[in-house]
């Protein structure tokens, strides 16, 4: 059995406060770059459903349901989108088209939110 107290996958510069702090705060500045920044909500044109969508690339969307998506979203709950044994996100036709049309007609950014990538929605 490992020493836990001298061996670590990767260093904890417990003795190096400075670069200890500068380390964590980084990495809370990635947590919320890769879950909460540049989420933009969308409805469902259908249902009227909200969910918030970040498109990273034409390719990328990333969706948080607000709510259980069985719940509010009447294609998933009636079990007509993509099976459940699948890897991905629940999501249904209609809302991935919502989605669409908000890229289409500028309400949803595509690339970084900041500006660094710029609005590549005129790829889409």
């Amino acid at each position: 059995m490992a020493d836990t107290a001298t061996w670590a996958k990767a260093p904890s510069f417990a003795n190096q406060r400075e670069v200890a702090e500068r380390l964590h705060a980084e990495t809370e500045a990635d947590k919320l770059l890769y879950t909460t920044a540049g989420l933009q909500p969308v409805d469902c044109g259908t249902c009227g459903t909200r969910v918030l969508v970040k498109k990273n690339s034409k390719q990328h969307t990333s969706i948080q349901w607000t709510t259980r998506a069985k719940e509010s979203c009447p294609e998933l709950r009636a079990g007509t989108s993509t099976g459940s044994m699948t890897a991905l996100p629940d999501t249904c036709p209609r809302l991935r088209a919502s989605i669409s049309y908000a890229v289409a007609e500028g309400m949803l950014q595509v690339g970084d939110p900041d500006g660094e990538a710029g609005n590549r929605s005129d790829s889409d």
